[in-house]
Protein backbone atom coordinates (compact mmCIF):
# COMPACT_ATOMS: atom_id res chain seq x y z
CA UNK A 1 0.00 0.00 0.00
CA UNK A 2 1.16 3.89 -1.07
CA UNK A 3 0.60 4.68 2.74
CA UNK A 4 2.53 7.76 2.49
CA UNK A 5 -0.14 9.29 0.40
CA UNK A 6 -3.06 9.11 3.13
CA UNK A 7 -3.11 11.83 5.89
CA UNK A 8 -6.71 10.60 7.11
CA UNK A 9 -7.83 7.24 8.16
CA UNK A 10 -11.75 6.95 8.29
CA UNK A 11 -13.06 3.94 10.47
CA UNK A 12 -16.46 2.57 10.14
CA UNK A 13 -17.83 1.96 13.54
CA UNK A 14 -20.29 -0.98 14.06
CA UNK A 15 -18.39 -4.39 13.45
CA UNK A 16 -15.42 -2.19 13.02
CA UNK A 17 -14.32 0.25 15.81
CA UNK A 18 -17.13 -1.40 18.52
CA UNK A 19 -19.17 -4.38 18.51
CA UNK A 20 -23.14 -3.61 18.48
CA UNK A 21 -24.14 -7.43 19.28
CA UNK A 22 -22.56 -7.11 22.69
CA UNK A 23 -23.69 -3.86 23.17
CA UNK A 24 -27.32 -4.50 22.04
CA UNK A 25 -27.31 -7.73 24.08
CA UNK A 26 -25.67 -5.35 27.52
CA UNK A 27 -28.92 -3.15 26.85
CA UNK A 28 -31.70 -6.23 26.57
CA UNK A 29 -30.27 -7.54 29.88
CA UNK A 30 -30.27 -3.31 31.27
CA UNK A 31 -33.85 -3.07 29.84
CA UNK A 32 -35.71 -6.12 31.01
CA UNK A 33 -34.01 -5.25 34.71
CA UNK A 34 -35.90 -2.35 34.05
CA UNK A 35 -38.94 -3.70 33.71
CA UNK A 36 -38.57 -6.07 36.78
CA UNK A 37 -37.56 -9.04 34.82
CA UNK A 38 -34.62 -11.51 35.70
CA UNK A 39 -34.15 -12.48 32.19
CA UNK A 40 -31.11 -15.22 30.94
CA UNK A 41 -29.39 -16.02 28.08
CA UNK A 42 -32.26 -17.91 26.77
CA UNK A 43 -34.22 -14.35 26.78
CA UNK A 44 -31.97 -12.13 25.63
CA UNK A 45 -31.04 -14.58 22.37
CA UNK A 46 -35.00 -14.95 21.77
CA UNK A 47 -35.28 -10.93 21.61
CA UNK A 48 -31.82 -10.59 19.27
CA UNK A 49 -33.09 -13.07 16.89
CA UNK A 50 -36.28 -10.93 16.83
CA UNK A 51 -34.29 -8.39 16.33
CA UNK A 52 -32.46 -9.28 13.26
CA UNK A 53 -35.71 -10.66 11.90
CA UNK A 54 -37.46 -7.18 12.29
CA UNK A 55 -34.21 -4.79 11.12
CA UNK A 56 -34.18 -7.33 7.55
CA UNK A 57 -38.01 -6.87 7.20
CA UNK A 58 -37.85 -3.38 7.48
CA UNK A 59 -35.11 -3.22 4.76
CA UNK A 60 -32.23 -1.74 6.74
CA UNK A 61 -29.68 -3.23 5.96
CA UNK A 62 -30.88 -2.60 1.91
CA UNK A 63 -28.59 1.19 2.61
CA UNK A 64 -28.68 1.60 -1.21
CA UNK A 65 -31.92 1.83 -1.80
CA UNK A 66 -34.11 5.26 -2.28
CA UNK A 67 -36.41 4.39 0.46
CA UNK A 68 -34.19 3.30 3.15
CA UNK A 69 -31.94 6.68 2.40
CA UNK A 70 -34.53 8.57 2.91
CA UNK A 71 -36.21 6.89 6.07
CA UNK A 72 -33.21 5.44 7.79
CA UNK A 73 -33.53 7.12 10.99
CA UNK A 74 -37.10 6.92 11.08
CA UNK A 75 -37.29 2.86 10.65
CA UNK A 76 -34.68 2.99 13.44
CA UNK A 77 -36.93 4.31 15.69
CA UNK A 78 -39.78 1.94 14.66
CA UNK A 79 -37.55 -0.78 14.85
CA UNK A 80 -36.97 -0.36 18.33
CA UNK A 81 -40.51 -0.14 18.99
CA UNK A 82 -41.27 -3.27 17.42
CA UNK A 83 -39.28 -5.04 19.31
CA UNK A 84 -40.56 -3.89 22.37
CA UNK A 85 -43.76 -4.67 21.53
CA UNK A 86 -42.56 -8.21 21.05
CA UNK A 87 -41.05 -8.42 24.37
CA UNK A 88 -43.81 -7.21 26.23
CA UNK A 89 -46.25 -9.51 24.36
CA UNK A 90 -43.88 -12.19 25.09
CA UNK A 91 -41.99 -12.02 28.22
CA UNK A 92 -44.74 -9.29 29.79
CA UNK A 93 -43.53 -6.11 31.68
CA UNK A 94 -46.59 -5.56 33.63
CA UNK A 95 -46.98 -2.27 32.66
CA UNK A 96 -43.32 -1.36 33.02
CA UNK A 97 -42.95 -1.37 28.83
CA UNK A 98 -42.20 2.24 28.22
CA UNK A 99 -39.42 1.91 30.74
CA UNK A 100 -37.95 -1.03 29.25
CA UNK A 101 -37.56 0.38 25.96
CA UNK A 102 -36.29 3.94 27.57
CA UNK A 103 -33.46 1.59 29.49
CA UNK A 104 -32.81 -0.21 26.38
CA UNK A 105 -31.88 3.12 24.66
CA UNK A 106 -30.33 4.84 27.23
CA UNK A 107 -27.81 1.72 27.55
CA UNK A 108 -26.76 1.81 23.80
CA UNK A 109 -25.71 5.48 23.88
CA UNK A 110 -23.03 4.28 26.66
CA UNK A 111 -19.41 3.64 25.57
CA UNK A 112 -19.55 0.57 23.84
CA UNK A 113 -17.69 -3.07 23.91
CA UNK A 114 -14.82 -1.99 21.76
CA UNK A 115 -13.52 -4.13 19.01
CA UNK A 116 -10.57 -6.54 20.02
CA UNK A 117 -7.43 -4.08 19.59
CA UNK A 118 -9.45 -1.21 18.82
CA UNK A 119 -7.99 1.51 21.55
CA UNK A 120 -4.56 0.07 20.53
CA UNK A 121 -4.66 0.65 16.51
CA UNK A 122 -6.42 4.07 17.08
CA UNK A 123 -3.44 4.95 20.12
CA UNK A 124 -0.66 3.96 17.41
CA UNK A 125 -2.42 5.44 14.46
CA UNK A 126 -2.82 8.90 15.60
CA UNK A 127 0.50 9.43 15.64
CA UNK A 128 0.27 9.96 11.88
CA UNK A 129 -2.58 10.24 10.65
CA UNK A 130 -5.75 12.08 11.53
CA UNK A 131 -7.91 9.44 12.38
CA UNK A 132 -11.76 10.10 12.12
CA UNK A 133 -15.26 7.67 12.57
CA UNK A 134 -17.89 7.21 9.87
CA UNK A 135 -21.40 5.73 11.16
CA UNK A 136 -24.39 5.49 9.76
CA UNK A 137 -26.96 5.57 12.93
CA UNK A 138 -29.03 7.53 15.69
CA UNK A 139 -26.67 10.63 16.57
CA UNK A 140 -27.06 9.89 20.56
CA UNK A 141 -26.79 6.35 20.40
CA UNK A 142 -23.12 6.36 18.29
CA UNK A 143 -21.86 9.46 20.14
CA UNK A 144 -21.78 7.45 23.62
CA UNK A 145 -21.04 4.44 22.36
CA UNK A 146 -17.50 5.85 20.57
CA UNK A 147 -16.80 7.89 23.59
CA UNK A 148 -14.40 5.76 25.22
CA UNK A 149 -12.31 6.19 21.47
CA UNK A 150 -12.66 9.95 21.30
CA UNK A 151 -9.12 10.71 22.67
CA UNK A 152 -8.39 9.31 19.49
CA UNK A 153 -10.88 10.79 16.62
CA UNK A 154 -10.65 14.12 15.40
CA UNK A 155 -14.11 14.22 14.14
CA UNK A 156 -16.65 12.00 13.99
CA UNK A 157 -19.32 11.33 11.58
CA UNK A 158 -23.09 10.40 12.19
CA UNK A 159 -25.59 9.90 9.45
CA UNK A 160 -27.89 11.14 11.26
CA UNK A 161 -26.44 14.51 11.42
CA UNK A 162 -25.08 14.71 8.24
CA UNK A 163 -28.63 14.00 5.89
CA UNK A 164 -27.26 11.07 3.98
CA UNK A 165 -26.26 7.70 5.13
CA UNK A 166 -23.62 5.12 3.57
CA UNK A 167 -23.06 4.52 1.03
CA UNK A 168 -25.02 7.59 -0.61
CA UNK A 169 -21.78 9.44 -2.25
CA UNK A 170 -23.31 12.37 -0.83
CA UNK A 171 -22.48 11.04 2.76
CA UNK A 172 -18.41 10.61 1.65
CA UNK A 173 -18.37 13.70 0.23
CA UNK A 174 -19.80 15.42 3.31
CA UNK A 175 -16.72 14.30 5.18
CA UNK A 176 -14.19 15.19 2.61
CA UNK A 177 -15.43 18.89 2.41
CA UNK A 178 -15.77 19.18 6.32
CA UNK A 179 -12.25 17.56 6.56
CA UNK A 180 -10.84 19.59 3.96
CA UNK A 181 -9.60 16.65 2.36
CA UNK A 182 -9.45 15.11 -1.16
CA UNK A 183 -10.85 11.85 -1.77
CA UNK A 184 -7.04 10.24 -2.65
CA UNK A 185 -6.22 11.60 0.57
CA UNK A 186 -8.28 9.70 2.76
CA UNK A 187 -8.32 5.70 3.45
CA UNK A 188 -11.93 4.00 4.39
CA UNK A 189 -11.90 1.15 7.06
CA UNK A 190 -14.77 -1.28 7.30
CA UNK A 191 -16.10 -4.52 7.37
CA UNK A 192 -19.06 -3.51 5.11
CA UNK A 193 -19.43 -4.55 1.74
CA UNK A 194 -22.66 -2.55 0.74
CA UNK A 195 -21.67 1.03 3.19
CA UNK A 196 -18.07 1.05 3.64
CA UNK A 197 -16.62 -0.66 0.10
CA UNK A 198 -19.41 0.18 -2.44
CA UNK A 199 -19.25 4.14 -0.73
CA UNK A 200 -15.83 4.46 -0.69
CA UNK A 201 -14.90 3.31 -4.08
CA UNK A 202 -17.89 5.23 -5.78
CA UNK A 203 -16.17 8.15 -4.21
CA UNK A 204 -13.34 7.81 -5.25
CA UNK A 205 -11.27 6.68 -1.91
CA UNK A 206 -9.51 4.04 -1.42
CA UNK A 207 -10.66 1.79 1.63
CA UNK A 208 -9.38 -1.25 3.50
CA UNK A 209 -11.96 -4.11 3.90
CA UNK A 210 -12.01 -6.11 7.74
CA UNK A 211 -13.04 -9.22 6.54
CA UNK A 212 -13.65 -11.13 9.68
CA UNK A 213 -15.09 -13.71 8.50
CA UNK A 214 -12.61 -14.35 5.82
CA UNK A 215 -14.98 -14.19 2.66
CA UNK A 216 -14.05 -14.08 -0.91
CA UNK A 217 -14.43 -10.37 -2.08
CA UNK A 218 -17.51 -10.45 -4.16
CA UNK A 219 -17.16 -9.41 -8.26
CA UNK A 220 -17.39 -5.75 -8.58
CA UNK A 221 -15.94 -5.08 -5.44
CA UNK A 222 -12.75 -2.89 -5.37
CA UNK A 223 -10.39 -2.67 -2.06
CA UNK A 224 -6.81 -1.50 -1.48
CA UNK A 225 -6.41 -4.79 1.06
CA UNK A 226 -7.85 -6.57 3.38
CA UNK A 227 -7.43 -7.55 6.90
CA UNK A 228 -9.04 -10.20 9.41
CA UNK A 229 -7.71 -8.72 12.49
CA UNK A 230 -7.50 -4.57 13.29
CA UNK A 231 -4.54 -4.95 14.53
CA UNK A 232 -3.37 -6.16 10.63
CA UNK A 233 -3.71 -2.46 10.34
CA UNK A 234 -0.22 -1.45 11.86
CA UNK A 235 1.52 -3.83 9.52
CA UNK A 236 -0.33 -2.04 6.53
CA UNK A 237 0.23 1.45 7.61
Amino acid sequence: MEKTRYKYLIFDADHTLIDFDADERRAFFAAFGAAGIKADAGTVEDCWEFSWRNWEGLGLNDVHTERIQREYHALYREHVRALFDYADEKFGFSGKREEAEAEFVRSLCVPAHCVDGAEEVLRVLSEKYVICAATNGLSAMQRGRLSALSPYLRNLFVSEEMGFIKPNVGFFRAVTDELGANAEECLMIGDSLTSDVAGAQAAGMDCVWFNRRQQSLPEGFFVKAEITHLKDLLKLL
